[in-house]
């Protein structure tokens, strides 16, 4: 889990508790796991991992004691903790087990005179990096080493005693393994497992060959980063990047590492590991994530965007983060319960649908109470209530059972989240399992009667399954009813360092009709700005590599979505910090937003909702960024 730690110096050394990466929020100092986290003066954001007696493992209630009594421990002994905890799963609970730093790169070359990326480390936190690429390796004929500075593949086994989950892959090693027909034999790492494929935005499932063949995380790698070979069998299907000079690194994520079954500091961990990776080697950084998820209350006031936050207050660094392809999913509601007129939200599960659904609904504290009550019918007009009016006001968390009243098949979460020192949020999480059959659950929302509020707006997300995408949830029907259609956007979207990015169509320059739309939640802009992200052609998963009849595998693919236009702006960023390395996140971000080619036409138009500041320029913002004081 993530925390924030007011008063580090009070950790004392506990053997349940591990920590991972942890970031100092004043000045974004990167404390590695092992640090002497105690020696920290000021507050600083940590990954935290508790390791629960296995006894609990499948009992959500004792897990949850559990985790309370030895949060309130913590707290007891002066840590002065502020924590986004998960809710529990009825289905599972994941134990938090001790994880691994790995080896230091090589140092890196110097850069040469061309704004090519070059002495920036441009790092991807995602699913899968092809690392035989030709777009990955030297060499003219993108036969040579490797580009990576490192690869940590979270999937891996960890050495004994390594602080961290996973396997790190040094430079060395695989320039090693690249010497072998099949160097991912040689690495035991296997890009094409352990993650998602894209599919174009159609929602089917994939061979086995093209599975191999649309790895997510090496197009988004080879659009900021990949060299195009000169000479031989790949100089003409190779596509550029970006910045192809840049230094490389990757992290592959866990498979749920989004989601509340999974373990959401993974992703922090990867971010953090990257930025230690360039400050070691002296080097600034720009990380990409096109990844996403519903988690969260899409305010930037969570302890992950307050940590990206923290990070970005170091010059040399900058975050790009994928607005979303949620904009028509019927993912998420916007609306407002009224004394006289509750809310009823139609949750529709697709017959086909074998993996657990997860609602959650954020709303305000009007004079810091709750004021909304949650109930829920059963599905297809059944009689009964899985949940009655008023029972969440009851007990904070509710088993959910079938009609018969037999079988466990959900449960229903009611917790007030603090986000800031001003404000708390009243939060519900509702997870069921479905029954395997088309039907539509009906979660009712109303005003507590005890409250004086006469009415109060709520957000409604429906958690994405990347798993079972064409069988996902959502809300029927699938466009939002009212007038406003509300935060689409992911929730690493929302933070107000990053640079969040939304995807148009290069050959019309319009906003591509999957793009996430904003504001979030509290109303602050973004996206900030927009990419190409329909047709885009990046590295395919066994490109560089060859089948048993010596013929090549082909080398690219195309890909919609936000996915592929934030790796634009990772590139565009990584050009900007080879020219001045000491701009700050602050800076980059400003210099998009001022040369997007909507302001260089004239008056300066307003923010939009899915292009945010406009189409990206990359000729422009780097012209702008040379204007700079070095």
């Amino acid at each position: 889990m993530m925390v924030r730690i007011g008063n580090p110096s009070a950790i004392r050394p506990r053997p349940d508790i591990r920590f991972g990466h942890a970031v100092r929020e004043a000045d974004g100092t990167i404390i590695p796991p092992g640090g002497a986290l105690h020696e920290e003066q000021g507050p600083v954001f940590a990954a935290l991992r508790i390791a629960l007696q296995s006894s609990t493992r499948h009992d959500v209630l004792a897990s949850m004691r559990a985790l309370s009594l030895t949060l309130d421990e913590l707290s007891e002994e002066g840590w002065g903790m502020e924590l986004r905890g998960q809710s529990c799963s009825i289905y599972e609970y994941p134990l938090l087990t001790p994880d691994a730093p790995g080896q230091g790169p090589r140092p890196a070359a110097g850069p040469p005179a061309a704004i090519d990326g070059s002495g920036v480390l441009i790092g991807v936190v995602d699913f899968g990096c092809a690392f035989a690429h030709p777009a990955f390796r030297f060499g003219d004929d993108g036969r040579g080493g490797t580009r990576l500075r490192m690869l940590w593949d979270q999937n891996g086994a960890a050495p004994h005693g390594q602080d961290l989950p996973g396997r790190f892959y040094t430079q060395a090693e695989i320039d090693d393994a690249l010497k072998a027909p099949d160097p991912y034999a040689v690495l035991g790492y296997v890009p094409w497992e352990n993650c998602y494929a894209p599919t174009d935005m159609v929602l089917t499932p994939l061979t086995e060959m093209e599975r191999q063949k649309r790895v997510h995380g090496t197009h988004v790698l080879s659009v900021a980063g990949g060299r195009k070979p000169t000479q031989g069998i790949w100089a003409g299907p190779v596509p550029a990047g970006v910045a192809p000079g840049a230094a490389l690194a990757f992290v592959h994520l866990r498979p749920r590492a989004l989601i509340s079954e999974g373990d959401a500091i993974d992703v922090f961990e990867g971010v953090c590991a990257l930025f230690n990776l360039a400050r070691r080697e002296g080097m600034p950084a720009v990380v990409n994530l096109s990844i996403g998820a519903n988690t969260g209350a899409h305010d930037g006031q969570g302890l992950m965007d307050r940590a990206f936050d923290a990070l970005l207050r170091t010059p040399g660094r900058a975050i790009t983060v994928a607005a979303g392809n949620m904009r028509k999913a019927g993912q998420h509601r916007q609306a407002k319960v009224t004394r006289s007129k509750p809310v009823t939200l139609d949750w529709r599960f697709k017959g086909d649908d074998c993996t657990a659904n997860i609602l959650r609904v954020y709303a305000p504290m009007p004079g810091g109470k709750t004021a909304l009550d949650m109930a829920i019918a059963r599905p297809n007009g059944a009689p009964g209530s899985a949940l009655p009016p008023g029972a969440l006001r009851e007990t904070d968390i509710d088993r959910l059972l079938d009609a018969e009243g037999t079988s466990i098949i959900g449960s229903a979460v009611s917790t007030m989240h603090p986000l800031s020192t001003e404000e708390t949020l009243q939060h519900f999480e509702v997870r069921l399992r479905p029954s395997r059959v088309d039907e539509t659950w009906k979660v009712t929302l109303s005003l507590d009667p005890d409250v004086a509020a006469e009415e109060v707006e709520f957000d409604a997300w429906i958690e994405r399954d990347d798993l079972h995408r064409e069988d996902s949830s959502h809300f029927d029907p699938l466009d939002n009813p009212g007038d406003d259609e509300g935060c689409s956007l992911g929730s690493l979207a929302c933070a107000v360092g990053p640079i969040c990015v939304g995807a148009y169509d290069p050959a019309t320059g319009v906003a591509a009709g999957f793009s996430s739309l904003g504001p979030t939640r509290k109303g602050e802009q973004k996206p900030d700005v927009s990419a190409p992200g329909c047709g885009i052609r990046g590295a395919a998963g066994r490109g560089g590599l060859v089948d048993s009849s010596g013929l090549p595998f082909d080398v690219s693919f195309f890909m919609d979505g936000t996915s592929a236009a934030a790796p634009h702006v990772a590139g565009i960023a990584a050009l900007m910090l080879q020219a001045r390395p000491k701009l700050t996140a602050m800076r980059i971000q400003q210099i998009l937003h001022a040369t997007t080619h909507e302001r260089q036409a004239g008056a300066h138009p307003p923010w939009v909702e899915d292009l945010g500041c406009g189409r990206v320029d990359a000729a422009t913002a780097l012209a702008r960024t040379l204007e700079e004081t070095p």
